[in-house]
């Protein structure tokens, strides 16, 4: 009667397959393993947990901005190997002072300004577009689609993998940010145009990007973007953290409880009862 489920692909035929089906809850934020509208045509609640992994991928985020910047993985690399003056040929650069723009302005979004903001004293830009209804912090500036990628020199990513997202952001964007930019993006893979972010990197149009994720995973080590020298990726290990996992598994259970005792929901994702 009811599905937990971490990261198996609930399709309509799985659905199909137990007729007592009522509840599917999402150990985690991102929908895109759950058919949610033929969940909600067969009359089955889905919930999700969007308030469990924010702490953990907004602390990535900025850990990943700062690798990137302070180009730690080739540091690390000539450390082991002994190279000890390579630092002179390999100069980073500072968070402090500098622009951030986000794409998307949820809870992990918010999160990443404030300590963005507070902690390293930068200026948040914000896609307005995003914004329709949301209460805007007072270090918070609102622009256009073009202004963000043309000003900021960090970009990153905080947005769903919906139809209307897929391959958002390409060939033009890349074209529009600094050469001394770097993008970030811990949300999904293909919101992203891979091939044109591949470019930018190979042509230095951008100067480095940290991704978390890929648009297929499982990615293959052949993977075109894992032997670039300017990026740094890392397996989808945005929630990977013992209290985001903590958090996500109670709050995905908290809902089923809920569910069968007819209380209401926290975090539903469509509406079906």
């Amino acid at each position: 009667q009811g599905i937990l489920v971490r990261t198996a692909q609930i399709t309509r035929k799985v659905m199909e397959a137990e007729p007592e089906l009522k509840i599917i809850a999402r150990h985690g934020t991102g929908l895109d393993i759950i058919d949610v509208d033929a969940a909600t045509q067969l009359g089955i609640q889905v919930t999700n947990t969007p308030e469990s992994n924010g702490p953990s991928v907004a602390e990535l985020t900025m850990g990943g901005m700062i690798a990137a910047a302070r180009k730690l993985p080739l540091l690390n690399e000539s450390a082991k190997r002994g190279d000890f003056f390579f630092k002179t040929h390999c100069p980073g650069a500072e968070l402090t002072g500098k622009m951030l723009g986000l794409v998307g302005f949820g809870d992990i979004g918010r999160r990443v300004a404030q300590i963005a903001a507070l902690g390293f004293q930068m200026d948040i830009a914000v896609y307005e577009g995003h914004m329709e209804g949301k209460p805007v912090p007072d270090y918070v500036r609102l622009v256009s689609w073009e202004e963000l990628f043309r000003s900021a020199d960090f970009v990153s990513l905080h947005i769903p993998m919906r139809p209307e997202n897929e391959n958002l952001v390409g060939k033009r964007e890349f074209g529009w940010m600094k050469p001394s930019a770097i993008f970030v993006n811990t949300a999904r893979g293909k919101v992203v145009c891979e091939q044109a972010l591949l470019e930018a990197l190979e042509s230095s149009e951008i100067a480095g990007a940290f991704l978390d994720v890929l648009s297929v995973e499982p990615f293959s080590a052949g993977h075109p973007l894992l032997n670039q020298p300017n990026v740094i990726v890392t397996p989808h290990i945005g929630s990977n953290t013992g209290e985001a996992l903590a958090r996500s598994g109670l709050h995905a259970a908290m809902d089923i409880v809920s569910f069968f005792r007819g209380e209401p929901l926290r975090w539903p994702v469509n509406h079906v009862y």
